[in-house]
């Protein structure tokens, strides 16, 4: 049996391991001149391959697609998968699980390892351009044509097109009659209009932050927020994100200025006991006690304060004023930083059209379609690694059930 793996990305390697582990002949093509780049990259270099709470919620995708792939590979699975490699996984907050090293390249050299140990034929700067079936397989690169028994297709979306998932190949599986959900980034960061922007990049507030349209919360994230000079990051940003650009409409985000508010009712109580038995204070002095100080000439302008006024002068509209710039600061959102940025793509290819026991396409026999390229996406904090990996050892297993 001679399968073709299209694409060197997660789900393209692991599906390529398991095949060669019983002993089937795999050849992966990939279009960049070295497999998983884009691995290197997430988990900000460290590889948050998956999560301590995965489940299918965790997902956008139409009619709870993945449930069952999930199932077939967890995330125990996954993690003892790695170890019999020699990854060791660490535990993090949020549930994120890394290799122990906190090193993305650990991963990469110890796959890469397993593709040499396996002899697993990789054939670099060699994309596909086209693939066609009769009574087998014709994969076709610009240098020749090969013949397989089957094919994984797993090249990946539209985001970070620098590591080669630039969006083309969604084409090659469109002229074999698969339909595509349109596509726009996710798991990036939010560019937002304010005068402030300069001054506060690099300032991080851990807390809730909501998106707001015409004043109602169509999500809510929690974690830490982090701004530049565009913007705004950090992963509840980056969950987030999605809902931008499914609405594309205005919007605001809504957060607090102040660390770790648990209970805003209850707070804005505690500040105003506070504001009363500090009355003596400057409004400066007492806000560099709340807030780090890149915040103050913000909460200064839009407050129209001065920072000498002593707190026993302000009147009690202006100090509610203050309270909801400290709790309830908003922000206009413009749009986001796009592929080049974003970690995961939503849509692609209709999940419709692939079956959901075994990843093979229902429009094409021997047809299988993993990770990215399909209309699938997870959260940030792993969920789409885990994705690619549990997918690519499923539809293994799937071709290999059939032998």
């Amino acid at each position: 049996m001679k399968i073709a793996v299209i694409g060197g990305g997660p789900a393209g390697v692991i599906a390529a391991i398991e095949l060669a582990k019983n002993d089937q002949e795999v050849i992966i093509f990939e279009k960049n001149n070295r497999i998983l780049k884009k691995l290197l990259a997430t988990g900000n270099g460290r590889c948050n391959y998956t999560n301590n709470y995965v489940s299918s919620e965790n997902y956008n995708c139409k009619d709870n697609f993945v449930e069952n792939v999930l199932e077939e590979f967890t995330r125990d699975n996954l993690i003892d998968y790695f170890k019999l490699m020699g990854i060791e996984p660490v535990l993090e907050n949020r549930g994120k699980i890394f290799p122990v090293t906190l090193k993305a390249n650990t991963v990469v050299n110890t796959l890469l390892e397993e593709l040499d140990d396996l002899r697993i034929e990789v054939l670099l700067d060699s994309e596909v351009l086209s693939i066609k079936k009769k009574n087998k397989f014709s994969v076709k690169t610009k240098e020749k044509s090969f013949e397989f028994d089957k094919v994984i297709f797993a090249v990946g979306g539209s985001s970070m097109p620098s590591s080669g998932s630039d969006g083309k190949s969604y084409k090659i599986l469109e002229n074999l009659g698969h339909n595509k959900i349109e596509t726009f980034p996710a798991l990036t960061q939010l560019k937002l209009s304010s005068d402030y922007l300069k001054s506060l990049s690099g300032v991080k507030v851990v807390g809730d932050v909501k998106l707001l349209e015409n004043n109602k919360i169509i999500d809510k994230r929690n974690g830490d927020l982090l701004f530049t000079n565009y913007g705004i990051s950090g992963p509840p940003i980056l969950d987030l994100s999605r809902k931008v650009n499914e609405k594309n409409k205005k919007l605001e985000i809504e957060m607090p200025l102040i660390n770790n508010i648990e209970d805003i009712k209850e707070f804005r109580n505690l500040l105003y006991s506070r504001f009363y038995t500090l009355s003596h204070f400057s409004l400066e002095r007492w806000l560099m006690g709340l807030v780090d100080k890149k915040f103050i000439n913000m909460i200064l302008k839009e407050s129209n304060l001065k920072a000498e006024t002593p707190l026993d002068l302000i009147e009690i509209s202006d100090l509610e004023k203050l309270l909801n710039i400290l709790l309830k600061s908003r922000f206009t959102v413009i749009g986001t930083k796009g592929f080049e940025n974003s970690q995961v793509t939503c849509g692609g290819i209709a999940t419709s059209e692939i079956n959901k026991d075994t990843l093979e396409s229902n429009i094409i026999d021997d047809l299988y379609i993993v990770g990215e390229v399909m209309d699938v996406d997870g959260d940030c904090g792993g969920y789409n690694l885990q994705w690619a990996f549990s997918s690519g050892i499923v539809a293994a297993r799937s071709i290999l059930s059939r032998i």
